[in-house]
């Protein structure tokens, strides 16, 4: 009883952490983004910037990593607050969180050209977003899960936020003249080298998925995990 009580107290402490650092990045990148001007990705076949002011901070709301920090955030508060979920549709963010998160960090560390801003503010946040943020997310959930959330519909499920961001990004790219990140640089790589990237990212997603469904059916099966009703 007392070990259950301690694991339990365990998970809630380590999905609150999770939502913390996942909150406090999203905050230092806005505030950074309202009193700086936005920067241009390296070789950026486009010229439009934002602020500094409420444009630039309402435009980071477009990228995938606040994107990724907010739902991991939401969904491990709700975790924190209360580990018995079962609602399907939770699971379906929840896993989508740490799925996108995990890509947040793969493709900002090993793919993206960045330039460093060398204030503290924004070096922070990168640090929690991109590095701290995916490492807990994949530690909470290989150790807390919730156990047995991962089926082949509420993967098939989650790929739609990824495919739905990256058409997005396309249309208001075109209309606004503006792109997130250099790997979907239209003016530059063109919609034919934007749409390679596209479906490598969309392939990571599946790898990635694939990964947590087996990690999932293992340490459920031989160690036990906290489990919750599916």
């Amino acid at each position: 009883m007392e070990n259950s009580k301690l694991t339990l107290t365990l998970a809630r402490l380590t999905f609150a952490s999770t939502a913390l650092i996942c909150f406090v990045g999203v905050l230092l990148e806005l505030w950074y983004a309202y009193h700086h001007q936005s920067s241009l990705p390296p070789n950026a076949g486009f010229t439009r910037t934002f602020g500094p002011g409420i444009d630039s901070l309402l435009n980071q709301f477009s990228f995938f990593t606040t994107q990724s920090n907010l739902i991991l955030g939401i969904t491990t508060l709700i975790l924190a607050l209360n580990l018995d979920r079962t609602s399907s549709s939770f699971h379906i963010w929840r896993l989508i969180g740490v799925i996108d998160i995990t890509i947040t960090g793969i493709v900002f560390n090993f793919v993206l050209q960045t330039v460093p801003k060398n204030d503290i503010i924004a070096d922070t946040a990168s640090r929690l977003e991109h590095d701290i943020a995916p490492i807990i997310a994949i530690i909470g959930w290989i150790i807390f899960g919730p156990a047995g959330m991962v089926t082949l519909r509420r993967i098939l499920i989650a790929a739609i936020l990824p495919i739905a961001y990256a058409i997005f990004t396309l249309i208001r790219g075109a209309i606004m003249e503006w792109y997130p990140y250099n790997i979907m640089d239209v003016p530059r790589l063109g919609y034919s080298g934007v749409a390679v990237n596209i479906v490598g990212i969309f392939v990571l997603f599946l790898l990635i998925a694939a990964f947590l469904a087996l990690v999932d059916r293992l340490l459920s099966s031989r160690y036990g995990r906290i489990s919750f009703s599916k």
